[in-house]
């Protein structure tokens, strides 16, 4: 195997781990061979490029997954239910919002808490060790932006799932999770509050913008100021700060603002190529280092995949996409996206296969996927990118609850008019919906619970807008009340056992009912 460039205290960063219940043996046995001491600025490039290894067991793509279990975009039926075995056997528990979910013959750890923890803790040894470099400072302060927007984004995964979402009146004492920056030194794992990982995300991003590179046309792992002003929106639109939101929304869009029209085919570059089938669209196989949506590459975990768990009944589905017309079993498909995203039509694309489901198969390898040109290894995770859509519809939403409305119905009249089929999309406006404020961002809420959907941020809309949530096992509803506490994802109990200091999410008092 080709040397790979690791600093040398990575190796106390994988006994930090270890305090979380990641056997250290089993830790090292999968890190590269032919270890290096990183030295140069050259090596510390070759370490955070690491990042876009998709074989590579440990990345800096990778970030939650399978959170939207939790959430109203995923239904299951008893197929889908007998699958999830073994290492799936704790999403049983989360999918019906059980108080206990870590099961001892289920999986043996939580890799949606572990890798998040183990990107912030080789960032903040390699924060410390490339300090020591001298060799090409400008270089030197880019890779040093790019790894704190690397950490920023793990610790924004950890704390909308791991904790309750932001309310400012309540954040100074809120359990939040550990902020770890010294790991070698073993530190104690006592939970931070919320607002004290909101400042830890804010200084990171905030830190790194001004080193940054505007926008890169490949390498999209690497983050740029596009990507960081777009962390920065998510960030302040999950606090409820939309001034803010929208600043950074809106410098993440001057710099990149495109969108693909589905109604057209693109080349394997993302580029403009010709017109495509009526009634579905040819935005396929084009590579995930020059998609021209993306901002910033990142992926679920390894072994964790859309179609796995991703499944909607057709209720739901017909809810959350009415671009339709039906008659009798057949379906006219006007919103593009209910073909190029689901599975579940036949070969003209206007017919359901079955009449229970959709299953959302966005991302893969397949021919007709997405990322299809890169091959076999673009499969091993699904690709949930911060992207130039959500930026749209970021600015939409503060633009509506700061009561600029017709701002607001701009941009998602800009996004929907590239995902419907031509001649069949009516702009929404302001007389439509009665020039009023609420219905407006209703209106923005919706398209982005459409376009956002399988992007692992449907959880965290639910907790942050303060949404009751109800889904479906076979005909089994469950229904959880708003900012019920099961909403919170718990920590795996071994971590607990490990490190006593780590508080649990209490779990025992929910409002949950099934019937």
């Amino acid at each position: 195997m080709k040397n790979k460039i690791l600093i040398y205290l990575l190796i106390p960063s994988c006994i930090f781990l270890a305090l979380l219940s990641c056997n250290e043996d089993k830790f090292l046995e999968v890190l590269p061979k032919g270890v290096v001491v990183a030295k140069t600025t050259t090596d510390f490039r070759k370490l955070l490029d690491d990042a876009d290894n998709e074989r590579y067991q440990y990345s800096l793509t990778q970030t939650a997954g399978m959170v939207d279990v939790l959430s109203d975009d995923v239904s299951l039926d008893s197929t889908n239910w007998d699958d999830w075995t073994s290492t799936r056997i704790h999403f049983q528990e989360l999918f019906t919002f059980k108080e206990y979910v870590w099961l001892y013959d289920g999986l043996k750890d939580d890799n949606n808490w572990k890798m998040p923890y183990y990107i912030g803790s080789l960032i903040s040894v390699m924060l410390t060790e490339i300090e020591k470099v001298t060799d090409n400072p400008e270089l030197k302060a880019q890779l040093i932006a790019e790894a704190k927007v690397h950490r920023a984004y793990a610790y924004l995964a950890l704390i909308n799932g791991y904790a309750k979402a932001y309310d400012p009146t309540t954040a100074s004492t809120d359990l939040g999770v550990p902020i770890v920056t010294e790991p070698a030194a073993l530190p104690s794992l006592e939970r931070n509050t919320i607002q004290e990982v909101y400042d830890f995300i804010l200084k990171d991003l905030t830190e790194a913008v001004p080193d940054l590179p505007d926008d890169v046309d490949q390498y999209k792992h690497r983050p740029t100021k596009t990507a960081a002003y777009a962390i920065l929106a998510r960030t302040y639109l999950y606090m409820g700060d939309y001034e803010k939101a929208l600043t950074n929304a809106n410098n993440s869009l001057q710099i990149r603002d495109f969108l693909y029209d589905l109604n057209y085919e693109y080349d394997t570059t993302g580029y403009y190529k010709g017109t495509a089938y009526p009634y579905y669209t040819k935005i396929n196989k084009i590579s995930r280092t020059t998609d021209q949506e993306m901002l910033l590459n990142k992926t679920t975990i390894k072994g964790i995949r859309s179609y796995q768990y991703m499944f909607v009944d057709t209720t739901t589905f017909n809810q959350i996409y009415p671009g339709y017309s039906r008659n009798g079993a057949e379906y006219e498909n006007y919103d593009l996206r209910r073909t190029l995203w689901f599975y579940g039509w036949n070969s003209t694309c206007t017919s359901k296969i079955s009449n229970y489901a959709y299953n959302f198969r966005y991302y893969g390898n397949y021919p007709t996927y997405r990322y299809g040109i890169d091959g076999t290894k673009s499969d091993g995770a699904y690709n949930i990118s911060v992207t130039t859509c959500e930026m749209y519809l970021t600015r939409a939403e503060c633009n509506a609850r700061l009561g600029y409305l017709q701002e607001a119905l701009n941009d998602i009249n800009t996004l929907a008019l590239k995902r419907y089929r031509i001649g069949t999309y009516e702009e929404v406006t302001l007389a439509s919906l009665g020039n009023s404020q609420e219905a407006v961002l209703d209106a923005v809420l919706k398209e982005r619970r459409r376009e956002l959907y399988g992007k692992e941020l449907r959880l965290y809309d639910i907790k942050r807008l303060h949404i009751p949530m109800t889904h479906y096992l076979g005909s089994l509803k469950i229904t959880v009340p708003a900012d019920d506490p099961r909403f919170v994802l718990p920590i795996f109990y071994k971590y607990i056992e490990t490190n006593p200091e780590l508080e649990d999410n209490d779990r025992s008092i929910s409002g949950v009912t099934y019937e």
